[in-house]
């Protein structure tokens, strides 16, 4: 009966040892450190990074809760959700600015994270537990890692012959745009690779044939203006030419491109 009674005895204590050993490491927080987020590639997913720190700013691991927002550039609001982290999420970290530190790292799905009009932004986060403990919300830069929305390019007219005059106003040759495609880049700075593809159905190779072409977007605005020269095509020749590149393309947007023939 004895061991019986010790048996309980010794299981009750645990169970309150149990109860006791959270709160006793909440209690003893006393700084968050370390915040900052970065992308991973290799596992589609993105890491928020923060670290707790006691009385003795030695680093400590608990079961926490935090409360994440990101807003990209454009001003909108592209996640958030609030994380239970727990201690197993804790670990090393190293880097050559901060050197080695115990971090949480708190996983986002990149999925999670809505395509926006900027790759850049900024991630708001408010560590807490119940009304234990609440520190002040803090943020970190997201830099040109966030998703972005996807461009559509529209070319009037395909097919389309373009006359390229002489300086007299008389016809040299034509140039037959047939075909427009587009690869649209959205790392770091985002840009718009255009390609163009045709036959050159009049005239012969002496000199260049000039385009004109514009870029509008959807609201109108002229976004970029310029001219393709052509080298040495002779009657029947078909051409590819991508020396169209636009820089700083808002994700999302609609663009339209317009040919025209070359002013003198």
């Amino acid at each position: 009966m004895k061991r019986v009674f010790m048996a309980i005895l010794a299981v009750f204590m645990l169970s309150l040892c149990g109860c006791s050993i959270l709160p006793s490491v909440i209690n003893d927080i006393d700084t968050l450190k370390g915040w900052s987020f970065q992308s991973n590639p290799g596992t589609n997913d993105y890491s928020l990074f923060f670290g707790l720190l006691n009385s003795n700013d030695r680093y400590i691991a608990a079961d926490i809760d935090v409360d994440i927002r990101i807003v990209n550039d454009a001003g909108e609001e592209v996640y958030s959700a609030t994380k239970s982290v727990t201690t197993k999420d804790f670990g090393d970290y190293e880097s050559k600015v901060a050197g080695k530190q115990y971090l949480a790292n708190v996983r986002i799905p990149a999925s999670d994270i809505k395509n926006g009009k900027s790759n850049n932004g900024t991630v708001y986060l408010t560590v807490y537990k119940g009304d234990t403990i609440r520190f002040d919300e803090v943020n970190c830069t997201a830099l040109y890692c966030l998703p972005v929305a996807d461009v559509q390019l529209t070319a009037e007219g395909l097919p389309l012959e373009i006359k390229v005059k002489r300086y007299d106003g008389s016809t040299e040759s034509v140039i037959k745009i047939t075909d427009v495609s587009y690869v649209y880049e959205k790392e770091y700075t985002t840009q718009l690779k255009i390609t163009l593809s045709g036959k050159k159905i009049y005239g012969n190779s002496s000199s260049y044939d000039i385009i004109a072409y514009k870029l509008y977007d959807s609201k109108g605005y002229l976004i970029d203006s310029s001219n393709l020269y052509l080298k040495s095509l002779s009657t029947g020749d078909k051409f590819k030419d991508d020396s169209i590149v636009v820089y700083d393309i808002t994700p999302g947007e609609n663009y339209t491109l317009q040919f025209t023939e070359y002013n003198w």
